[in-house]
């Protein structure tokens, strides 16, 4: 989930969270250049689509949507074409779930924003924020406990790496956040084709028996399930003959 460096003159944009209440952060934030389309989307679909938020402020997730249905957060969406995708199927189906997607780079904001337009959705919101900081518990963080149906989070940079391990976003303290807001019985799901940052969130996901089972089994990858449409990432590495390793747990 990377954009090119450049730089730019400032331009309107949602406030993104302060992202330096860490001092390890998952990601290096970069900030590409807007297309005009996507400047569009800021000025004129944000303040409809998109989710203004501080850390320490709780947040109302029913309220966020036009309908009230049990919410999937997905981590680092890129530019949220497979999140499009996956939010027009379950609106296809009927009522069912709604979708809170979450990413730190302007421009994959901005693409999605004109997606959700292109498929007129009403089943998902979009925020500009680190997810470190939003899966916090109180009163730093903004989520309820038990508030999410599930959490995606397909392809995070696997900081490859010796010395950048630290950095990668799964770790003990990050899993048991994400325990914290999921419902009973609500699903973790992550993939990557990075074959040592699969058997990393294994080990470290495994190791927490009493907060998550395995539906795959336990030290084993679960097959791709239907409902995650394939990522840009996920083509770029089978291009480059990677493995996809899906994981997917469900909260005791």
């Amino acid at each position: 989930m990377t954009d090119p460096t450049t730089t730019e003159k400032s331009a309107p944009s949602p406030q993104a969270a302060p992202l330096h209440h860490r001092p390890v952060r998952s990601f290096v934030l970069r900030e590409g250049r807007l297309t005009a389309g996507q400047q569009r989307a800021f000025e004129t679909l944000w303040p409809r689509f998109g989710v203004d938020w501080q850390p320490g402020e709780p947040l109302d997730l029913p309220a966020l949507f036009d309908t009230p249905q049990p919410v999937a957060l997905e981590i680092g969406f890129g530019n949220g074409e497979s999140l499009a995708a996956q939010a027009a199927a379950e609106a296809e189906r009927g009522p069912g779930r709604n979708f809170l997607g979450l990413e730190v780079h302007r421009p994959g904001v901005g693409h999605l924003l004109l997606e959700i337009e292109r498929l007129d959705l009403t089943n998902l919101r979009v925020m500009r924020a680190d997810a470190r900081a939003l899966l916090r518990p109180p009163p730093d963080g903004g989520l309820p406990d038990a508030s999410l149906t599930g959490v995606q989070l397909f392809f995070p940079d696997p900081w490859p790496k010796q010395r950048h391990h630290k950095r990668r976003i799964v770790q003990p303290d990050f899993m048991r956040d994400v325990a914290r807001v999921l419902a009973p019985g609500g699903f973790f799901h992550a993939a990557t084709d990075w074959a040592p940052y699969a058997a990393h969130m294994l080990e470290v996901i495994d190791a927490l028996p009493e907060l998550y089972q395995n539906t795959a089994g336990r030290g084993c990858f679960a097959e791709r399930p239907a409902s995650r449409p394939p990522t840009k990432f996920e083509r770029r590495g089978e291009r480059l003959g990677h493995r996809v390793f899906d994981l997917v747990y469900r909260r005791r």
